[in-house]
């Protein structure tokens, strides 16, 4: 029976203020809801986790805050392998159990770091003729090991991985890479923004907004709001006017 202090607790947990924190290589399952909605329906029954085949999923600690119990990926460790068992056991809908295929997950994106990645260090050291690691190294490793390959990541020139947005985020190409101390790709989870994929449009505004900031003649904060006042879009254009003249009256 449910008693004042159960309902207390739960309040707190779904209270999360921390619902929208977001970490590289830290995944929610396959087929979570948003993070909001995850840390509602959540109820850290852990049969995702006991179901998990791989041991891909494992419960967060006292270091994730308000998140403590509730299911994470860490590919840095261990990988999803896209079984689709762990959505069948979820009773409260926090993972999606109308998902059947891997191919339909969302878990994140992968993002490779080319200051890393040994195909791009040896591409860059054979276009240049000077050698940055110094000693020339081909891998593939994230190609061979994706589940989706030639679709979720592509090799560029027959060297270069790129990937598509056709990845689930399953964070093999994470867990496999060789590269050390530091990986050569990471996966950022679903709703965390990427700022290497946000496009041409979005790197202009970027580049347009620190141009600004430093721009001594911009105005900002009262100064900007008195200027802004002064705008009157009065007798701008003509006020809109029905005109139903041509309109069919039989009806």
């Amino acid at each position: 029976m449910r008693n004042r202090f159960t309902e207390l607790f739960e309040g707190l947990l779904n209270s999360n203020p921390f619902k929208n924190y977001y970490k590289k290589n830290r995944l929610r399952p396959p087929g979570a809801a948003t993070e909001e909605t995850f840390m509602e329906l959540c109820i850290r029954c852990a049969r995702c986790i006991e179901v998990c085949p791989y041991d891909s999923i494992e419960r967060a600690d006292l270091f994730e805050k308000l998140q403590i119990g509730t299911p994470y990926v860490y590919p840095e460790n261990k990988a999803c392998y896209l079984c689709m068992r762990c959505m069948k056991v979820c009773p409260t809908g926090a993972l999606n159990p109308k998902l059947t295929e891997g191919k339909q997950v969302r878990m994140g994106i992968a993002v490779i770091n080319q200051n890393v990645c040994l195909n791009f260090l040896y591409y860059r050291d054979e276009m240049t003729g000077v050698s940055s690691t110094g000693t020339a190294q081909l891998c593939g490793t994230c190609y061979n090991v994706c589940p989706y390959t030639d679709e979720a990541i592509v090799m560029e020139k027959f060297i270069l991985p790129v990937v598509t947005d056709k990845c689930t985020g399953c964070g093999i190409c994470t867990e496999k890479c060789p590269a050390t101390p530091e990986k050569a790709i990471s996966i950022y989870p679903e709703g965390m923004p990427v700022d290497k994929n946000t496009g041409y449009f979005g790197r202009r505004s970027k580049v347009h907004g620190e141009e600004r900031k430093k721009s001594k003649d911009a105005l900002r904060g009262e100064k900007l709001l008195e200027e802004k006042q002064k705008i009157d879009s009065s007798d701008a254009k003509p006020d809109f006017e029905y005109n139903t003249e041509n309109y069919d009256q039989e009806w």
